[in-house]
């Protein structure tokens, strides 16, 4: 392979992971992180319990952690 052609296949790479990019970051301007997308998949396979109910959730057992890790803290 000579300089051309790398370059070239580089090209077509850079561009092809562009497109990917693109399409999965759905026209946002940031794309959803891993665990984002697992809260919005999970919201949406929960039967009995509202987004915001398991939303909630979260955010009660994140203050408890922080409580907890306060009291070693100290």
């Amino acid at each position: 392979m000579d300089y051309e052609e790398i370059e070239k296949m580089s090209l077509e790479e850079s561009k092809k992971q562009t497109k990917e990019r693109k399409s999965e970051g759905l026209n946002m301007i940031r794309p959803f992180t891993f665990d984002e997308k697992k809260m919005l998949w999970d919201g949406l396979r929960e039967d009995n319990k509202t987004t915001h109910e398991l939303l909630m959730e979260g955010f009660k057992e994140e203050a408890t952690l922080r409580r907890i890790e306060d009291r070693k803290n100290d």
